[in-house]
């Protein structure tokens, strides 16, 4: 149909006129693994379990020492590929 909805016109320019641009940087970081502490809360959901909050790793480079603060996702990749 030859027909278009006002709604869809809008829709339309507003995404033109809005113009979001997503930027995405990744840091790499190479080094031994010298500390790997998992920090753990309770459950929000009430019972009586514990959930990961972050994974606080320590890595020792050639520039020095460095401590990460990371997401509880990065877990099961470290405990999948069996750093320790």
């Amino acid at each position: 149909s030859s027909e278009v909805k006002k709604t869809s016109i809008l829709m339309e320019h507003f995404r033109r006129a809005i113009g979001l641009r997503i930027r995405e940087s990744k840091e790499v970081y190479e080094g031994e693994v010298i500390e790997l502490t998992v920090e753990e809360t309770e459950d929000p959901l009430g019972g009586y379990g514990r959930t990961i909050s972050h994974v606080v790793i320590g890595l020792k480079t050639t520039k020095g020492t460095k401590t990460l603060r990371l997401d509880p996702t990065i877990h099961d990749a470290l405990s999948k590929e069996g750093v320790s």
